[in-house]
C-alpha cells in the first residue's frame, strides 16, 4: 500500500470507559469486523468530556460500541448521547469536503465549534483541511438511527471524489459487554487465539490422527462482535460425545472426561480434544455452552490405527523394470476413516513366486497423493493371491485383499477386434487391441505398445473417423488384460469397410507380425431406408407390375 494510500485511510477514534457510564471499545473479534488501524487512533476521553491528545490534537468519541472496515465501507455503532471522532488527511494539493446525514458536526480539533472553520455549517465542513490531518466530532440528531459520514477530495481543478465514507448506526441503549450467542463463536485451528472463520473451515484443522489432539478455542462476544469484559462472568462448559476428552484452557493439557468447564471472564479460552483410547478413532463432536445457552456445536475426527489396506487396479509388471505403481494401495482405521501410515507396509512373502519376487510401497498415501505399490519382476508369467501386510504400532498386523497380477516381457504379437460387425451413423466404435509376449502371455503395462524405438508411431487408417477421439501416443496395455482400447465417432456414410492398423513397434520387435486388416459396417438404423434398398424396392415393383400386365394380356387373347 502506498504511502498516499495509508495518509487517505480514515479510522474511528475508540472510547475509554466513563465513570458517567458509556463504554469502551475493545478490538472487534468478530468475522466480520476488520483490526483497528492503530495508525490514526487515540482515545482520550476523561469524565465524559472529549479533550485534545497530546500527539496531534485529535479528540476522542464517546460512547462509540463498534467499529470496523476502512475507505468508503466503514461502519460503527454509536450510542444517541454519544459523539463520533472522525479525521482525514486530504494530503498535498487537495482540500477535504465532509458531508453529513442524519447527524451533524460540532467540533473541530481544539476548537468547540466549527466557527473557526470557513464555509462550515452543522452538516457540511468545507476546506476542513489542507495538507493536514483536521478530525471533525459529530453527533446524532435527535430520533436519528442512523448517520452518514463522507469525506470527499477536491482537486485543485475542483474535482471532487468520494474519499471516506463511515455509515454510523444509533441505538437508544447499549448490549456493549452483553453476551450474544448469535455472536460468539467456537472454532477449530492451533488454540492460541489465531483462529479464523476461514481456518476453521480447513480439513486439517477438524482432523487429525491417531495419538494426537484437535485444538480450537471458543470466545463470548457481545452482539457488537467485542469479547467480553472481566465483568461479565459465567461458566462455560464443553461436553464431547464418547470416545474422547475434552480440555477447556488448554491446547495442551490432557482432558479426564467427556466433560470439562471453566468459570471464564470474557477472553478466548482454548480447548483440546484427545482420543479416550490409543489407537482407537473418534468420529464425534463437541458442544459448548455458557451458562446453559449453546455458543456452538462443533464436528470433528481423530483417526485411529489402520484396520483396513486396499489394494486396487494393479497391473502387469514389466521384467526386469521398476514398476512403480503397479497397484494402488490405502488405508482406513476400524470407521473407515482414511489413514495416513509413513511405514510398516511389506509383502507377504507367502505370496511372492518366482514371477514377482518382490513388493514394496514406493508412495505412502498422504492427503491428495494416491498410494502406490513397486513390483519387482523375475521372469514372465501370471501371478495370483499377491498380498501385503501392514503392522501397526501397537503390534497388530493387518492383511490387505489378495489380487492376481503377473510380469511379461515386451509386446511382441497384437490382434485386434471391434465391439460391433455394423455400427450406426454418429455412434462411438471402439476397438481393442490385444498384446501378448514372445511367451505367449499377457503384455504389461509398462513397454509401449505404439511408439518404436525408432520413434515411428502406430497408424489407423480406413477407421469409422480420421483418428481416434483420444490421439494416438506413447501408448500402453491396460492393467492386467494385455488390452488398449481406441474410440471413433462413426462417419455417415454407409457401407462395408476396412480398417488397417500399422503396429510399428510390435513389427520392431517381432518381423512375422503382419498389418491387422479389421473389417466394419456403416449402416443407416432401422427408422430410414438407405438408397440402396429403396432402388431395389423400385425394381422389385417394376418386375411386379411387368407380370401383372402379361398376366392380364394373356387373359384378354383368350376371350
Amino acid at each position: 500500500m502506498s504511502t498516499m494510500t495509508l495518509r487517505k485511510r480514515i479510522s474511528l477514534v475508540a472510547v475509554s470507559a466513563l465513570s458517567v457510564g458509556l463504554l469502551s471499545v475493545v478490538t472487534p473479534q468478530s468475522a466480520n469486523a476488520a483490526a483497528t488501524n492503530a495508525l490514526n487512533i487515540t482515545s482520550n476521553v476523561t469524565d465524559g468530556v472529549s479533550v485534545a491528545s497530546a500527539a496531534d490534537g485529535t479528540p476522542g468519541s464517546v460512547g462509540l460500541l463498534a467499529e470496523s472496515g476502512e475507505g468508503t465501507t466503514q461502519t460503527a455503532v454509536l450510542l444517541s448521547t454519544g459523539s463520533i471522532s472522525t479525521f482525514y488527511d486530504a494530503g498535498a494539493n487537495t482540500t477535504a469536503t465532509a458531508t453529513i446525514t442524519g447527524g451533524r458536526f460540532v467540533k473541530v480539533a481544539n476548537s468547540t465549534t466549527l466557527g473557526t472553520i470557513s464555509g462550515t455549517s452543522g452538516t457540511s465542513a468545507t476546506q476542513i483541511a489542507k495538507n493536514n490531518i483536521l478530525p471533525l466530532v459529530a453527533q446524532p440528531n435527535s430520533g436519528s438511527t442512523k448517520m452518514v459520514i463522507s469525506y470527499f477530495d477536491t482537486t485543485e481543478a475542483d474535482v471532487s471524489t468520494l474519499a471516506i465514507r463511515i455509515t454510523v448506526t444509533v441505538v437508544a441503549t447499549s448490549v456493549y459487554n452483553t453476551y450474544a450467542p448469535t455472536y460468539s463463536y467456537a472454532r477449530w485451528g492451533a488454540g492460541d487465539g489465531s483462529e479464523t472463520a476461514v481456518t476453521d473451515a480447513t480439513a486439517n484443522n477438524y482432523t487429525t490422527s491417531t495419538g494426537l489432539r484437535l485444538k480450537g478455542v471458543v470466545a463470548l462476544v457481545d452482539a457488537y462482535g467485542n469479547q467480553l469484559t472481566t465483568a461479565n462472568t459465567g461458566l462455560l462448559t464443553a461436553t464431547v460425545t464418547a470416545g474422547a476428552k475434552v480440555n477447556l484452557n488448554s491446547a495442551s493439557a490432557d482432558g479426564t472426561t467427556t466433560f470439562d468447564s471453566q468459570a471464564v471472564t470474557g477472553t478466548v479460552v482454548p480447548f483440546n480434544i484427545i482420543q479416550s483410547d490409543a489407537d482407537v478413532p473418534w468420529n464425534g463432536t463437541v458442544t459448548f455452552s455458557f451458562d446453559g445457552t449453546v455458543i456452538a456445536t462443533k464436528t470433528g475426527t481423530i483417526t485411529g490405527e489402520v484396520a483396513t489396506v486396499t489394494v486396487s487396479t494393479p497391473k502387469i509388471g514389466a521384467v526386469s523394470g521398476a514398476n512403480a505403481e503397479s497397484a494402488l494401495i490405502a488405508y482406513a482405521d476400524a470407521k473407515g476413516n482414511v489413514v495416513y501410515p509413513t511405514s510398516g507396509t511389506t509383502a507377504v512373502s507367502a505370496s511372492l513366486n518366482a514371477k514377482v519376487t518382490g513388493m514394496t510401497v514406493g508412495t505412502y498415501p498422504i492427503e491428495g497423493v494416491t498410494g502406490k505399490i513397486s513390483t519387482t519382476c523375475a521372469t514372465s508369467g501370471a501371478a495370483t493371491g499377491l498380498q501385503m501386510q501392514h503392522l501397526n504400532s501397537s503390534g497388530t498386523t493387518i492383511l490387505s485383499n489378495k489380487w492376481d497380477s503377473g510380469c511379461s516381457t515386451a509386446p511382441y504379437t497384437v490382434t485386434g477386434s471391434w465391439d460391433k460387425a455394423s455400427y450406426t451413423p454418429g455412434s462411438i466404435a471402439t476397438l481393442t487391441l490385444s498384446y501378448k509376449d514372445i511367451y505367449g502371455n499377457l503384455s504389461n503395462a509398462y513397454d509401449s505398445i505404439a511408439v518404436s524405438a525408432a520413434n515411428t508411431t502406430m497408424t489407423i487408417t480406413g477407421a469409422p473417423s480420421t483418428a481416434p477421439v483420444t490421439a494416438i501416443g506413447n501408448d500402453k496395455p491396460s492393467g492386467v488384460t494385455g488390452n488398449k482400447t481406441y474410440q471413433f465417432v462413426v462417419g455417415t456414410t454407409e457401407g462395408d469397410f476396412v480398417a488397417v492398423v500399422v503396429p510399428t513397434e510390435i513389427v520392431e520387435n517381432n518381423s512375422k507380425q503382419t498389418n491387422l486388416s479389421l473389417p466394419y459396417s456403416v449402416k443407416a438404423g432401422t427408422a430410414s431406408v438407405s438408397n440402396a434398398d429403396v432402388l431395389k424396392s423400385i425394381v422389385a415393383l417394376i418386375a411386379s407390375i411387368n407380370k401383372q400386365i402379361q398376366a392380364l394380356q394373356k387373359l384378354i387373347l383368350k376371350r
